[in-house]
């Protein structure tokens, strides 16, 4: 479905026609694909099947600007609860500098913030033109010097967000349980990449080393599980309130022959005593099954510890991130 938004007034004096197309949408599947059709792996994977299939509770939408009727820039979101990511900015390259991409913008953030949306992701190079862009609409980098940006509608959403503590009287700890990945979950699981000051080894499969933006990551993990034999289980840990709060995934370490198991797993530190409940949930294979966790990890060490893994060795200064070394602890079990 297409809906008009309202209209920008160009440098150049042009008026430009801005809306958003709510996917799935077969009149308009055609000219999406179209328009982003320089896009290439998952991304391509996605936007072809979002435009004509319902993605499990996943929204997706296309902002665009028109001259003409021909669409000349493009801004998506996917979302799901009011968390999102914001990706595909795109313009003709003979339309730019006409002030297209900033207006089609100013739209789409009024529109989230109209629909309560609580929190935007996106990714770019820091200290980058666009950067600045993002930066005058209120992103700011999740961490110092990162083009991994965040926009919270109010301060204190990640507080809020990952609450253990409902805001009740009665001090009641929230809820959370496990649960299969879908799709509405990329959003969320990137908010929980997203969280600083916590364990830095993240996940192995990944990639993933501190604050991180899935935006692509989680694309090419869920076209994995789709399509490919390389993922034995994951499910991922969800509040009553619906924050994604944990992620655990066993993948095949093909390095090995025969070959091992690699356990990943990540949680915020307010929901460390639901993680075993997590892992008890996840169906190992009939292998050796491997977890590669930093020195500072003490949280995760003690969990793996409670389910049954053991400490078989460790690597001196195995990586480094931001300027620090790393050992890393192998946890196995049989």
């Amino acid at each position: 479905m297409y809906d008009k938004l309202g209209e920008v007034v160009l440098k150049t004096g042009e008026r430009m026609e801005v809306g958003v197309i709510a996917v799935p949408d077969e009149p308009h599947a055609g000219e999406v694909k179209q328009f982003l059709g320089h896009k290439g792996g998952n991304y391509k994977w996605h936007i072809e099947r979002c435009v004509t299939e319902v993605l499990d509770a996943l929204e997706t939408r296309f902002y665009v600007g028109k001259l003409d009727g021909r669409v000349i820039t493009n801004i998506m979101t996917v979302e799901h609860e009011g968390i999102g990511i914001l990706g595909h900015v795109f313009t003709l390259p003979q339309q730019r500098r006409k002030g297209a991409c900033k207006g089609v913008m100013a739209y789409q953030m009024a529109h989230f913030r109209q629909r309560a949306g609580r929190s935007l992701y996106l990714g770019t190079g820091y200290n980058s033109h666009p950067y600045h862009i993002y930066h005058s609409f209120g992103f700011e980098s999740v961490f110092p010097e990162s083009g991994f940006m965040k926009y919270h509608v109010n301060a204190d959403f990640e507080e809020r967000y990952f609450a253990r503590l409902e805001s009740a009287p009665t001090g009641k700890k929230v809820d959370a349980h496990p649960k299969p990945v879908e799709w509405h979950d990329w959003p969320k699981v990137t908010a929980l990449s997203a969280i600083v000051g916590w364990d830095t080894l993240r996940s192995l499969a990944w990639g993933v080393y501190g604050p991180t933006n899935l935006e692509g990551g989680f694309l090419n993990f869920k076209h994995a599980l789709e399509t490919e034999d390389v993922y034995d289980d994951a499910k991922l840990l969800i509040t009553s309130d619906g924050a994604i709060v944990g992620w655990a995934t066993v993948s095949r370490d093909a390095r090995w022959r025969p070959a091992t198991a690699v356990l990943d797993f990540f949680f915020h530190p307010n929901f460390a005593d639901a993680v075993p409940a997590l892992l008890s949930t996840v169906a190992f294979p009939e292998s050796k099954v491997q977890c590669y966790v930093d020195s500072g990890a003490e949280q995760k060490a003690a969990v793996l510890e409670s389910a049954g893994f053991s400490c078989e060795g460790q690597f001196k200064n195995q990586f480094e991130y931001s300027g620090q070394d790393y050992d890393v602890l192998v946890f196995s079990r049989e």
